[in-house]
């Protein structure tokens, strides 16, 4: 990245600083990721002070890196993104812990949304197994008390499945129930 000369002393301190806090939260990236970023922000910082006057540099300058942003805030989904890919491509024990570190509230999200799509392949199953096996699958009481929903092999005696053949239906809807919302989950993991 070719560095930015200002003429104005105070605007080049201010230019140095931010990238000084850019280098810090990208410092953990490839070589490559961290040209790629460091690039792409002079050129923003370029592209809107490359016209001032040395009297107004400084506050362009300040406006352009107020529409940035702070680098700590900005830069921490790219980063987190990108260290994802690296680990990823890398398999290095390191780059998989940092890129977990940094999304750990994605990835509990994404724990999540994986716990979910298992109880929806659970409610699936147990709609299947139910026509399979009907008196071991279903939603069992014993003495008023809840004893198990699902299947079981092994069925004490007084125990009543009580939705029959609405169990099946009760399944599909909690299928559905899941789904509606894991969608949600995803939508809000995305559109952080």
């Amino acid at each position: 990245m070719k560095r930015i000369i200002f003429n104005n002393p105070t605007a080049q301190r201010i230019y140095d600083d931010y990238f000084v806090r850019v280098n810090r939260c990208i410092s953990i990236l490839s070589a490559e990721d961290q040209r790629e970023l460091l690039m792409e922000f002079n050129s923003h910082i370029y592209e809107a002070t490359h016209t001032a006057t040395p009297e107004n540099e400084v506050d362009v300058l300040m406006d352009t890196l107020d529409k940035l942003g702070a680098p700590e805030v900005v830069l921490q989904p790219t980063v987190a993104h990108k260290k994802v890919r690296q680990a990823a491509r890398s398999f290095n024990p390191k780059h998989v812990i940092q890129a977990i570190y940094l999304n750990i509230f994605n990835g509990l999200g994404y724990f999540i949304l994986g716990l979910i799509y298992l109880l929806i392949l659970a409610f699936g199953s147990l709609a299947i197994i139910k026509l399979v096996a009907p008196d071991h699958t279903g939603f069992f009481v014993k003495d008023g008390h809840y004893f198990v929903f699902g299947y079981t092999s092994n069925l004490p005696s007084g125990t009543t499945e009580v939705l029959g053949d609405w169990f099946i239906s009760t399944v599909i809807i909690l299928m559905c129930m899941f789904y509606f919302f894991n969608t949600l989950l995803f939508r809000l993991l995305k559109g952080k």
